[in-house]
């Protein structure tokens, strides 16, 4: 049993009994292990994603691609990427050889609990396709898979663990594109970076980057939900968005009462402005 002992400013740490005390190769031995790159700030783990030759010529070819999104994700070198702002100190992480199954399956509590442990908060991986045209790939593909770790792993009261696996395939209406940087970085990439940032910093206490976060990531999430909605093939998709919306929501008012009782003299700026009752204001819906 993991119990959370101390909580820095980025960082949770815990103390755990010694069977699991893994790594998380060791939890999973067909899982590579990767190492966040800046202990002090949350991480997004970039796993190496499988491909088909009509997508990269060998595995040299797709690992520049790979180096390629890590440094563009890394550096928030896009516009919604970098709506994540500068004072919320988060790096993704290069998880060469980490191949995680598609289904989903290498992900055990054990491996999710060692994540949440390191301040992991999103881990991407997925297969990647593409058609050639004389030689030459043309229109990429991507199956895109999204372990929202502390969703999955339940660590906050309300919190649905069956929500923390999200599947999408690209293009899909509004996303598109001709390079796989820019298909992969997209909008429902960062809404779920936001929304496991928003998540673990609740539970360490950063009530101010937790409300910030978690705002961000339920107005960007009901662009996703309005997109999939349209498709009748990705409506029950849209449907289960929506249920993390109302979660998020939910845990952004608990942002708003529980720092005001830390601190009822002098409770934080954004505890006086926003009520609990409308917690994200201007977002335009009820949900």
């Amino acid at each position: 049993m993991c119990k959370l002992m101390i909580q820095t400013r980025y960082y949770l740490t815990f103390i755990c009994a010694p069977i699991l005390a893994l790594s998380v190769d060791s939890a999973n031995a067909t899982l590579a292990n990767c190492v966040p790159p800046d202990q002090g700030a949350y991480s997004v783990f970039l796993s190496e994603p499988q491909y088909t030759s009509a997508a990269f010529e060998d595995r040299e070819d797709m690992l520049k691609v790979f180096d390629r999104l890590q440094l563009h994700l890394d550096q928030r070198q896009d516009e919604e990427m970098a709506g994540i702002t500068s004072d919320v100190n988060f790096r993704v992480a290069r998880c060469e050889n980490r191949v995680p199954a598609l289904d989903g399956g290498d992900f055990t509590d054990d491996v999710v609990r060692n994540l949440y442990t390191r301040a992991v908060v999103v881990e991407i991986w997925g297969k990647l396709d593409a058609k050639r045209v004389n030689g030459a790939p043309l229109d990429p593909e991507a199956q895109m898979n999204y372990l929202i770790v502390p969703i999955k792993r339940g660590s906050v009261s309300g919190s649905d663990p069956k929500l923390g696996i999200q599947r999408f395939t690209y293009p899909d209406g509004e996303i598109f594109a001709t390079d796989f940087v820019d298909l992969i970085s997209n909008m429902d990439l960062h809404a779920f970076v936001a929304t496991g940032i928003g998540v673990t910093a609740f539970d360490a206490e950063e009530y101010a980057v937790a409300h910030q976060m978690l705002c961000l990531a339920h107005a960007q999430l009901g662009k996703t939900a309005h997109r999939l909605a349209a498709t009748p093939s990705t409506v029950p998709q849209s449907e289960k968005i929506e249920s993390l919306r109302v979660f998020l929501k939910s845990l952004a008012s608990r942002t708003i009462v529980k720092a005001k009782s830390l601190s009822p003299g002098n409770p934080p700026t954004f505890a006086i402005l926003q009520s609990p009752d409308n917690p994200c204001p201007g977002q335009g819906d009820s949900s």
